[in-house]
C-alpha cells in the first residue's frame, strides 16, 4: 500500500497530509522544485501559467 504524501506547507511551515500544488521552479541547470502548501494557505497563491502554452519573449533576434 503507497504512503499519503506528506509536505511542508511554504506559507505556515505546518507539515500536511494533504499538500497541494501552489508553484514549479524551474531551473537552467538541474532538476527544478516544487512548492507545496496546506489546503488552507493554498488559497492565497495565484494560479501559475503554464510555460508550454505561454506566449513567448518578443522582440529578440530570431524571435520573427
Amino acid at each position: 500500500m503507497p504512503r499519503p504524501p506528506v509536505r511542508m506547507c511554504v506559507r505556515c511551515e505546518v507539515t500536511t497530509g494533504t499538500p497541494v500544488v501552489v508553484a514549479v521552479v524551474h531551473q537552467n541547470s538541474g532538476p527544478g522544485f516544487v512548492v507545496y502548501a496546506c489546503q488552507a494557505c493554498a488559497v492565497h497563491y495565484p494560479p501559475q501559467p503554464d510555460v508550454f502554452t505561454a506566449p513567448g519573449p518578443s522582440g529578440r533576434a530570431g524571435n520573427e
